[in-house]
């Protein structure tokens, strides 16, 4: 009796103070992440990924165009280092804590010299408010033709449209 008491009493307690506020993982400090459908994925997002030491090259230029239907996307995602690019096929869907899984599944055209394969990459994003916009960010690793790829990550910032 005493230590049902004593559990409910604890319940109780607890219930009426917030658990103290910590930051998300794989956000920084000043951006909101969101898990839910609220956020239109819908459209093209612009910015950089990033490739670890030992890849072909430490940033390339980086986009993606998204069509968002509930928890799935479709679309395409295009790379570019100098005179090298590749536009890769995409799709995805959202995990339970609100992250989103994608995954390139094939190389739609391309520009690279025969000694190069492209990676086709998977993805694990999360989005977040910030004040220069709407980003999507995290980690991707990947496999291409000669075996895994060198990891990295991608930030990438949601174009407004503008008339």
């Amino acid at each position: 009796m005493r230590l049902t008491l004593f559990l409910f009493s604890l319940t109780f307690l607890l219930a009426m103070h917030p658990a103290p506020s910590v930051q998300p993982p794989g956000t920084a400090w000043g951006q909101r992440p969101t898990t839910g459908p609220e956020t239109d994925l819908n459209g093209i997002w612009v910015g950089h990924l990033l490739q670890n030491p030992g890849g072909i090259a430490p940033s390339f230029e980086f986009s993606m165009q998204l069509r968002h239907n509930g928890i799935f996307l479709k679309g395409t995602s295009f790379v570019r280092h100098g005179t090298i690019w590749a536009e890769m096929e995409l799709s995805g869907f959202q995990l339970p804590n609100g992250t989103w899984k994608l995954t390139e599944t094939k190389i739609l055209r391309g520009e690279k010299p025969e000694d190069l394969s492209w990676c086709l990459k998977r993805y694990e994003l999360v989005i977040s408010y910030t004040p220069e916009g709407v980003v999507l960010h995290g980690p991707w690793w990947g496999n291409s033709g000669f075996g895994p790829c060198v990891p990295g990550s991608i930030r990438l910032l949601q174009l407004k449209k503008s008339a």
